[in-house]
Formats: structure tokens, C-alpha cells, sequence
């Protein structure tokens, strides 16, 4: 079976990332979804670091390990990011930097 990481798919249709998800709407500004793996837990400890320079309080940020509520998000690849209910990255650790950048891009 073979994974789509949408993020390439949407770059290589010459789209930015912009998709919204419904079920990821509401509760805290930042959600954090995570498998098992250390790539997974890499993500999130950068999305914190991210926050704490950014001056975020840390009650913004939600980590979803539940794989059936993420599957059912229509996420099919972690970890990935949601800012605000729409999809900023799956399937890729982000660094710190990177992470600021798109917090700050999406206020």
C-alpha cells in the first residue's frame, strides 16, 4: 500500500497547503498529531520550543495520539500539523524554525 504524503501532492499540483479540517476545528489553536515513533515526539517538543519563543501560551497546543480519531481527520500519514483547522504539514518533522514561520504566517 502505498502512503501519500499530501503536502508533496499538493506542490507537485502547484497548490499551497490549505486544507481545512472540520474535525480539528475548536479546542486549542495548535494540534499536534502523533503516532508512536520518535519522529512523531521530535514534532512535538519543536512545536513547543516554537511556542514558548513565539510567546504562545502552552494551553494553545493539543496532542492527538488517538489513531482512530486522526484517521478519521482523513490524516493517513504522522506527524502532522494543524494551525488554526487547516493541515500545515504531514508526514515530515518540522524545525523549530519552520514551525514559527507558519505560526506567524497564520495569524
Amino acid at each position: 500500500m502505498a502512503v501519500i504524503r499530501i503536502n508533496e501532492l499538493l506542490k507537485k499540483r502547484g497548490k499551497q497547503e490549505v486544507r481545512i479540517i472540520q474535525q480539528a476545528q475548536g479546542g486549542a489553536r495548535i494540534k499536534v498529531l502523533i503516532g508512536t515513533c520518535n519522529h512523531c515526539m521530535k514534532l512535538a517538543e519543536n512545536v513547543k520550543t516554537a511556542m514558548l519563543e513565539l510567546g504562545y501560551p502552552s494551553s494553545d497546543m493539543e496532542t492527538i495520539s488517538d489513531l482512530v480519531a486522526i484517521a478519521k481527520m482523513g490524516i493517513v500519514t504522522t506527524p502532522a500539523l494543524i494551525i488554526d483547522g487547516r493541515l500545515c504539514s504531514c508526514g515530515q518533522v518540522l524545525s523549530v524554525d519552520e514551525v514559527k514561520q507558519l505560526i506567524m504566517k497564520q495569524n
